[in-house]
């Protein structure tokens, strides 16, 4: 049987890994790999990967993790041979130029890089940002002719290329992905964790949460669980420019229990008891109200005839970016309050939560 890995080897695999929307393959083959020996093993059309382990005296808890990052797809082709994409999830112009990038071919990756303008180039003012259409992705090609013969084409994938490593810090790790590959970790290592105890659980990595909390659609049905725990990596609002009297997402500060966001206002119950666990077990926590943002418990919520959800989140600097930092005691915190849910939660406290 495969060894439980280390947090930070695991992390590392999946933060490298290179699976935006609708190619969420190698983070997918990571699940299979770790959790195949540990639980029945399925993979729906849409690409969701469910680990299940049966218990029928116990509710059935969903722990979810979107696998996918933000990437793009090549739109088209200029003559010169570059590279003219439209992204997939959200992003901001200001944090392309000069990134690189790789670019999915039938037979391999191609290394590639967003254009920059150099400053001996720079005319007048910039009067605003650039919109995504009007970059461009370099690869080394030096006609449209050349892009096709090596195998690129409309319909490309395209993704962050960003080498996971530690700052001066041993704690604050930098990377691309970790919205959500710490909810992957996470996921993983709560299934490694928990293998020996007789849970009535489905570990799910959902698809093509960027842009649509599609794969939740799905797999918030074929789980159909009484209860969901999303797992996040969940924007940080401690950097400069950020009001730090009102700051709920703080590196350092343990696991965000979120309350509400636009997609999903929680079960006010369900977060209580879940505040009330983490207080027992001495795990740092904080808890949020989100202005933005969702997650795919804004799937999970309104499956069904309606499903509880608790959304964890691991506070991380600078997400959908090609690079992120977050801390490791945030990572081991999360996972210590999803494990204690998993542990403790029965059907008492599911009646408890429920209304009545």
């Amino acid at each position: 049987m495969k060894q439980t890995p280390d947090s930070l080897s695991l992390l590392t695999e999946l933060s490298n890994a290179h699976s935006v929307p609708g190619r969420e393959d190698e983070v997918r083959a990571i699940f299979k790999e770790n959790l195949s020996k540990i639980g029945n093993i399925k993979i729906d059309p849409m690409g969701n990967i469910y680990c299940e382990r049966k218990n029928q005296d116990l509710p059935l808890i969903a722990v979810d993790c979107h696998m996918d990052e933000v990437g793009f797809m090549v739109q088209s082709i200029t003559p010169e041979g570059f590279l003219k994409v439209l992204g997939l999830g959200g992003w901001s112009t200001l944090n392309l130029s000069a990134q690189p990038v790789v670019v999915f071919t039938k037979t391999g990756k191609i290394p590639g890089v967003f254009g920059s303008v150099p400053p001996h180039f720079l005319k007048g003012v910039d009067k605003g940002l650039p919109k995504i259409e009007d970059l461009s992705i370099d690869i080394g090609a030096a006609s449209a002719a050349e892009v096709k013969e090596w195998g690129v084409r409309p319909g490309s994938f395209v993704c962050p290329d960003v080498q996971l490593r530690a700052t001066h810090n041993p704690k604050r790790l930098l990377g691309k992905a970790f919205d959500n590959r710490v909810g992957c970790g996470i996921c993983i290592e709560s299934a490694l964790e928990t293998k020996d105890l007789n849970l009535n659980a489905t570990f799910v990595g959902s698809v093509q949460e960027e842009g649509g909390l599609k794969g939740a659609e799905i797999s918030s049905n074929l789980a159909s669980p009484d209860v969901a725990i999303i797992l996040e990596g969940t924007p940080a609002d401690d950097t400069p420019g950020t009001k730090s009297a009102t700051s709920q997402s703080i590196l350092g500060r343990g696991v965000q229990i979120r309350c509400y966001d636009p997609t999903h206002l929680a079960n006010s119950k369900l977060v209580d008891w879940v505040i009330e666990l983490a207080e027992r077990k001495d795990i740092p926590h904080q808890i949020a109200v989100r202005r933005s943002g969702g997650t795919d418990a804004g799937a999970y919520h309104l499956s069904g005839s309606g499903i509880p959800c608790i959304v964890l989140g691991v506070p991380s600097r600078y997400i959908h970016s090609h690079q992120s930092v977050i801390d490791v005691d945030d990572y081991h915190a999360t996972k210590a309050l999803c494990i204690a849910i998993l542990r403790e939660f029965n059907h008492q406290a599911l009646k408890e939560i429920l209304p009545s």
